[in-house]
């Protein structure tokens, strides 16, 4: 047992200690004189500490497996008082007509920070994703936030002169235009605020069609600062899915984005793009993307979604792959096809569900 890589606590039916290897030693800090002896609560945190005893009585009244038998992943008290995650499998052996139990401990310090560490990593690139998206977006959204800051200077202007000509109505009209442009140019800001936020969502609740409304404006900037005729069509009765909403519009973003890049050399009746979502299955949403473009080279299709691969000559290559992450973490696909004719359709899809 001391050989073992693996804690090794063996206690009798009341729960006293009566092993304790050299490997538990390390993990929970205490010498094995310090234990043997003891009951085995002193390793677990309060809200065990107090109800373990029921555990194994429990057991050994119904034998229905709670953790013994199966085993899970508990927290652990060292010494020091401090908790640590604990991978534990416990096993019941008969001795000498009596009941003994083996528990396996496993500690889960460094795998649990190297999950954090890569759920960070996948977050701050699905930022950066997002951040580089906005960057190709800024002189777009430079020009639309300009209209309504150039509105207010001149309705401002316009106040000062009507005030000596005391047009008090006018006057009026002009202020509660300035007060309109403002909102418009404030709500234009919202939207690249919330785009940018790092803070995941949990998944929530969410309609499909108010989604897509929610990131025409964006596909609307793109599409108009690059001469591309943008259609958005779909049924306003589609079932909920449960999203974080920010990735699936930053798929859609991503979409929309390839699909404007791929008609930078297209004739003008083929600069045309369409967003479209429908019911694909009963319990799948399907929403696909479709320019008129140059469509996907034969040598490139094996490798569209692999990281770092890209088409672009300064693109990152990520996009696409950022995406198809996100759409299957969901639980839907992200698929490609050229058209019959010109461009290429970009789908995915979505389970439709509903958070309780």
């Amino acid at each position: 047992m001391d050989a073992m890589m693996e804690g090794v606590i063996v206690i009798d039916k009341n729960g006293t200690i009566e092993i304790f290897n050299k490997a538990a030693e390390k993990m929970f800090g205490y010498s094995a004189v310090e234990v043997i002896g003891k009951n085995v609560n002193i390793l677990m945190p309060e809200h065990d500490h107090s109800r373990h005893h029921s555990y194994i009585n429990r057991y050994l009244e119904t034998h229905s497996p709670q953790i013994i038998g199966i085993g899970r992943e508990v927290q652990g008290k060292r010494k020091d008082g401090s908790f640590f995650p604990l991978d534990l499998a416990v096993a019941e052996v008969g001795w000498k007509e009596s009941v003994r139990f083996i528990g396996v401990t496993r500690d889960l310090t460094e795998q649990k920070s190297a999950d954090e560490q890569l759920l960070r990593r996948r977050e701050d690139m699905l930022r950066a994703s997002r951040l580089t998206t906005m960057g190709e977006l800024a002189a777009a959204m430079a020009h639309e936030l300009n209209q309504p800051l150039t509105a207010i200077a001149n309705y401002a202007s316009a106040s000062l002169r009507l005030l000596d000509t005391d047009a008090d109505d006018d006057v009026q009209k002009a202020l509660e235009s300035i007060v309109g442009q403002a909102h418009r140019a404030g709500e234009i800001i919202r939207r690249l605020r919330n785009f940018v936020r790092s803070d995941p969502d949990p998944g929530t609740n969410t309609s499909m069609a108010e989604l897509i409304e929610e990131t025409k404006p964006f596909a609307e900037l793109d599409a108009k600062a690059n001469n591309i005729a943008l259609t958005v069509k779909f049924p306003t009765d589609l079932p909920k899915v449960v999203v974080d909403q920010l990735q699936i519009q930053q798929v859609l973003l991503n979409l929309v984005r390839n699909g404007i890049d791929a008609m930078h050399e297209a004739s003008p009746g083929n600069r045309r793009l369409t967003i479209s979502a429908r019911l694909a299955a009963p319990d799948f949403i399907r929403v696909d993307v479709t320019d008129g473009g140059h469509g996907v080279p034969d040598d490139s299709k094996d490798e569209l979604f692999n990281a770092f691969y890209t088409t672009k000559p300064n693109g990152m290559g990520m996009g696409l792959a950022i995406s198809r992450t996100i759409v299957q973490s969901h639980g839907g696909e992200l698929t490609f096809k050229n058209n019959a004719d010109v461009g290429a359709t970009f789908s995915f899809t979505l389970p439709t569900k509903i958070k309780d």
